[in-house]
């Protein structure tokens, strides 16, 4: 591999290369692309600029195939390869360049290049998936592979890994002298990404035509590949109308993630940790979901009719949910169900009887509610029947449509991804099949979530007034066609229904619950859950539950053997390492230690927004310094000192992370430094965030007014 300036570039090898073939029997597109026979990859390094909090680029580097690395120092010597390239490529060739996260490079890019609104591809604000300059496409490899770089080239075992220890901190500019290892390490971040993208194309027999754009598209092809073996009218005839689909988008929720108010800031000991095998895919495989057209009841129906239409005509059910006088079964649930954010309207109430019921929340959660609205499914009932009472409920805009398995063949897909997993895992050699088996079957429901009825988004490279807010935006929705028009418009595209994603989570938060029901039952106590894991203290039994998971698994051949001849089964939970201390604050914010094979304790942190490692570093460090002080006793261990040091308002300052802020137009076109003077274009200010760790008030207030922990808050 060839290191260059982009003067030395070798132009005359590169005018050899082919527009490269299509696959034999790809499928026919409307797409005129031909692209140029050579995988490549660009990346950019940039420094803050503290004092006007801009960001400018010091360095770039494009990597084409594995025969010449270019680097080169400004944007003056980046425009003008950027022409010869267009030169040099044969007519009407187009040059593929990925990027690992595009969405941060655009917004240098734009300050040097033009892109047109319809070049600009974005999943949402910001985020984009691709970007098309005249004769170059951009695309996002980590919007592709759903993983960091460092973890990108692991997965795909290339030659050039990430290097460790850069000081992104470090000022430098365009008349910096970089360092052998610091041009190293700008490198090796581009070969490694050709390297990666060659060889999982290799694995897949793909090529620049039929790359995924997203993790989603790999399960895609080979999910429309199952559904062709159902007739096309199967689906059809279940898409819902845009009444039924709001609805739905009404009662979708995700995981189920909460902590025990009873606990919260408390160290535990000894505690336990189970988690769901394959959770989601395994309701894709073992559970039912409405397989017909939705029927929409003309009148509100009573309790007892929903319970009708659930039990005796076995109905899978979506509804809208009034509710006066909502109480826990047990005031002291420590898990309760409904979120705030999927409920509407919510309000204490005074009853006839004089009783008044407040609005009570618990971390996100209603503990009671004097009144509220909300839309659930059927399976939502079963868990609000068990852990909720109320004065009145009714239900109203009752929909309801036949239960069945989901087709075969795509059950089929779910069963070959998880026995490609269990049968690749630590195998020697396997390392890229294993990964690719694990992101499809996990990617199996995300694509049954996907909103059919999206808005575009759309890029302005000038910007443009946003119509509600009157503000000049780069980025807004396309209102040219309502959310209705384009439901309507893509359900001639649809394979698969919108409706069987909203019923897998809530099925799984149903299995969960199951699980917590289990813990409560057997007189443990329930700490902390997350989706797909339980912990607690005490001692749980899963043998009840784990057998009539293995029973629904044996049943449609869920279940693998491992390298060793050990059988796994989908929707069982196993029982990780346990916890030799734990402590939480709330959803996402907790800490625990395990016990290594060396019998040392290992400190573990969890906390959204900040990093894991990092965190965990910090925390330990900052246990041993008060230990040191006095402030806990001496005989905890370091980790088991970081776990003391989880106090509120402690403020993570390593484990922080960035806080990126656009600067769209920059006040300044240029600035001077150290006698140099700096082009400013639009860019991305990366810059240092702290967090500290706190409480909602709601959650605050909640813990003060009721005796649930017995320290200082």
């Amino acid at each position: 591999m060839k290191i260059v300036p982009p003067s030395k570039f070798p132009w005359r090898w590169f005018r050899g290369l082919s527009i490269q073939k299509r696959a034999p029997g790809n499928p026919k597109t409307k797409s005129k692309v031909k692209y140029l026979d050579i995988v490549t990859a660009f990346d950019i390094e940039t420094t803050r600029i503290e004092e006007i909090e801009q960001s400018v680029m010091y360095v770039w580097q494009w990597c084409f195939s594995d025969v010449v690395c270019v680097v080169g120092r400004t944007w003056g010597e980046f425009l003008d390869f950027v022409e010869m390239l267009g030169l040099a490529l044969p007519k009407g060739a187009t040059l593929c360049t990925f990027v690992h996260n595009l969405s941060f490079e655009f917004f240098f890019l734009r300050g040097v290049l033009r892109f047109e609104t319809d070049n600009v591809f974005s999943i949402k604000e910001r985020k984009i998936l691709k970007a098309i300059y005249e004769h170059l496409e951009f695309r996002c490899s980590y919007l592709h592979s759903n993983m960091s770089l460092k973890d990108y080239l692991k997965k795909m075992g290339t030659q050039h890994q990430k290097l460790p220890d850069y000081e992104y901190t470090a000022r430098r500019f365009s008349w910096t002298e970089l360092t052998e290892t610091e041009l190293e390490y700008c490198v090796n971040d581009v070969i490694g990404l050709v390297e990666a993208i060659t060889i999982e194309m290799a694995a897949d027999g793909d090529n620049l035509y039929t790359f995924p754009l997203t993790s989603t598209g790999y399960v895609r092809r080979d999910a429309k590949r199952a559904m062709r073996q159902v007739s096309h009218g199967y689906v059809q005839g279940q898409l819902p109308d845009y009444a039924t689909f709001k609805k739905l988008r009404d009662a979708f929720r995700g995981g189920d993630t909460h902590a025990s108010r009873h606990f919260a800031g408390q160290t535990v000991h000894n505690g336990h940790s189970a988690d769901r095998s394959s959770s989601y895919p395994d309701d894709v495989c073992n559970d039912l979901f409405p397989v017909s057209q939705f029927y929409t009841e003309p009148e509100p129906l009573s309790l007892e009719d929903v319970v009708k239409l659930i039990e005796v005509r076995k109905r899978a059910v979506l509804m809208c949910v009034a509710i006066c006088g909502l109480e826990l079964r047990e005031s002291d649930w420590p898990c309760p169900y409904l979120s705030t954010d999927k409920c509407r309207n919510i309000m204490p109430m005074t009853f006839p009887d004089g009783v008044t019921i407040p609005v009570t929340r618990d971390n996100g959660r209603l503990l009671e509610a004097g009144y509220l609205e909300t839309t659930i499914t059927d399976v939502d009932l079963k868990i609000l029947l068990r852990e909720y009472k109320w004065r009145d409920i009714v239900f109203y805009e009752v929909s309801h449509a036949r239960y069945g398995p989901l087709p075969a063949s795509l059950i089929k897909t779910a069963i070959d991804y998880y026995k490609a997993k269990t049968a690749l895992k630590n195998v020697p050699g396997q390392g890229v099949y294993y990964t690719k088996s694990k992101n499809k079957l996990n990617s199996i429901y995300g694509m049954m979530a996907q909103n059919p009825a999206k808005l575009l988004i759309q890029y302005f490279q000038d910007g443009a007034i946003d119509p509600k807010t009157g503000e000049l935006k780069y980025f807004l929705e396309d209102t040219s066609k309502s959310e209705a028009s384009v439901l309507d418009d893509n359900k001639k595209r649809l394979f698969l229904c919108y409706q069987w994603g909203v019923w897998v989570t809530a099925w799984a938060r149903y299995r969960l619950h199951e699980g917590i029901w289990t813990v409560i039952d057997q007189g443990a106590e329930f700490l902390y859950c997350d989706t797909d894991s339980i912990k607690y203290l005490g001692f749980v039994d899963w043998t009840a539950y784990n057998t009539a998971r293995i029973k629904a698994s044996k049943k449609s051949g869920a279940f693998a053997d491992d390298p060793q001849g050990i059988t796994h089964y989908m929707g069982v939970f196993e029982i990780e390492d346990d916890m030799a201390a734990f402590r939480t604050w709330g959803a996402k914010k907790y800490v625990y230690t395990t016990i290594d094979n060396n019998g040392l304790e290992v400190l573990h942190s969890t906390v959204a927004g900040v990093g894991k490692t990092a965190g965990a570093r910090e925390l330990q460090r900052a246990g041993v310094q008060m230990r040191q002080l006095g402030m806990i006793p001496w005989v905890l261990s370091d980790a088991a000192a970081g776990v003391e040091a989880f106090r509120l308002g402690f403020v993570f300052v390593e484990a922080g992370g960035l806080e990126a802020v656009y600067n769209d137009s920059p006040e300044l076109s240029e600035y001077e430094i150290d006698g140099h003077k700096v082009a400013i274009t639009p860019n991305v200010n990366l810059r240092p965030s702290t967090y500290t760790l706190g409480l909602a008030g709601d959650y605050e207030r909640l813990l003060r007014s009721r005796v649930y922990i017995d320290i200082d808050i």
